[in-house]
């Protein structure tokens, strides 16, 4: 989103070299954003976030955070993306971030290049846990599609560089799971998509698809909720199912919403059906031990909209 209109309502946090921070909107959004803190400056805007907050949020510490990772099948997308998140959770007492990432097809951005890059934002979040004022404890993943894909990863692929790069909790919105099913059980334009996140074209061997695959990781100490549609013609539902039976057979905490008949229809929106987006804030609320009904009502001295 350009800059022209926004206005500024905050001062710099002190984490990052050269933040623009901006109310959005005027007074009729209930956020303030932080752009382009940098995580890691070696690569540039890939490795930036934005930093979204509730706003006359300022005596509140500890807060439950959300780490919002855009989708775009590895190779496109950008953290611009997470502002519907921001519009979504912030009024309910959450604390966003939106990550950018090393992209399939530009230098360095060979897998496993993306889950690297979200280990290493999540590590630069906790170690600013105090400045940003959040609980580094409650922080979920969520993503949609690739973005999908990787919030699953982080919570169940050991970081080499230690615990500060995972999560315990996840949303995954439609994401991509095991790279080992046949491609019509998987992803539209499966070839050309791995080829340009492999760094080259089939034959892959098993495992290289073993280590993109999500359920290769599957544990016991996760929480998982998946949203996904069982119309979506850009990544198939199976890709749902697969996970959600891989995480249960662990004995992990899971909660699988299939959307069917019209309403299944969908891909990027699919998280907005009402039963989904409930099932969202139920989810967050109980895993991150925060009542977001109750910040609402005390915020805005009213109850939050019906989402069911």
């Amino acid at each position: 989103m350009a800059l022209a209109g926004r206005l500024a309502r905050c001062a710099a946090i002190g984490v990052c070299a050269f933040p623009i921070i901006s109310g959005i909107g005027g007074c009729d959004r209930r956020f303030e954003l932080t752009e382009h803190v940098s995580y890691d400056s070696t690569i540039g805007i890939h490795g930036t976030l934005d930093f979204y907050e509730p706003r006359s949020d300022a005596d509140r510490g500890n807060r439950p955070a959300v780490l919002a990772i855009h989708g775009g099948a590895w190779r496109g997308g950008d953290k611009a993306w997470g502002e519907q998140f921001a519009e979504e959770f912030c009024p309910f007492g959450y604390v966003v971030f939106s990550i950018n990432y090393r992209l399939a097809g530009r230098p360095g951005g060979t897998w496993p290049a993306q889950i690297e890059d979200v280990q290493k934002a999540l590590r630069y979040i906790r170690a600013n846990a105090a400045r940003f004022r959040i609980d580094p404890d409650r922080i979920a993943a969520l993503g949609m599609s690739a973005g999908g894909h990787l919030a699953t990863m982080v919570a169940l692929r050991d970081d080499p560089a230690g615990p500060e790069g995972r999560v315990k909790v996840a949303v995954n919105l439609d994401g991509e799971h095991d790279m080992t099913m046949p491609p019509g059980e998987v992803m539209a334009d499966f070839e050309a998509i791995l080829t340009s996140v492999m760094g080259h074209g089939p034959p892959w061997s098993a495992a290289e698809l073993r280590d993109i695959s999500t359920v290769t990781f599957a544990r016991p100490d996760v929480s998982l909720l998946t949203v996904h549609g069982a119309g979506d013609d850009n990544v198939y539902v199976a890709q749902g199912e697969r996970i959600t039976a891989a995480l249960r057979s662990r004995g992990a905490t899971t909660e699988f919403v299939r959307l069917d008949g019209d309403e299944g229809d969908c891909h990027e929106d699919c998280w907005k059906v009402p039963r989904a987006r409930a099932a969202i804030h139920r989810f967050l609320g109980r895993e991150l031990a925060h009542d977001g009904d109750r910040f609402y009502e005390e915020q805005q001295g009213t109850p939050p909209p019906m989402r069911d």
